[in-house]
């Protein structure tokens, strides 16, 4: 039996409650854990459940969220059929979800390429240390006079 442990990929809260239970991906080698609402699970099932990439059984090297350089996590279609995290879509204020209850389909058309084009000052960080680049939108510092600029799941 699989250990149930962690907590929400998506607000990183490690409770869950009655109304709202954390719920863990049973694919093979899979640690996505959710809330139900967080991840919009409509109705929770009795048996086995799947994230919607192990459901997908696409070969997880093609899985990349398009708004960050993460592979892991709690991740949804797209309306152009690629990947987005759920917390991405969430921080990132020009992505939306189509269906609001599902959380499903991400929808990036309004995310302007500008966003694309920031430096994530963490990515930046990295690189002192590889010369890889770090692809994905990122947001800016909500702090007066801040002018970092990050990917959400940094």
């Amino acid at each position: 039996m699989k250990e149930m442990v962690g907590g929400c990929c998506v607000c990183s809260d490690e409770r869950g409650w009655a109304e709202n239970p954390l719920v863990y991906c049973d694919g093979h080698g899979c640690n996505v854990a959710v809330h139900q609402a967080c991840y919009g699970i409509v109705a929770v099932p009795s048996g086995p459940w799947y994230c919607r990439k192990c459901e997908s059984q696409e070969r997880a090297a093609r899985v990349r969220c398009e708004l960050c350089p993460q592979k892991d996590g709690a991740l949804k279609r797209t309306d152009s059929g690629g990947w987005c995290h759920v917390v991405c879509a969430l921080y990132i204020p020009e992505a939306w979800f189509a269906d609001v209850d599902t959380m499903e389909p991400i929808v990036l058309k309004s995310v302007p390429q500008d966003r694309f084009n920031k430096v994530c000052y963490i990515c930046e960080e990295n690189k002192k240390e590889t010369t890889k680049n770090y692809p994905g939108a990122c947001m800016q510092c909500n702090k007066t006079g801040c002018r970092q600029f990050f990917h959400v799941t940094w």
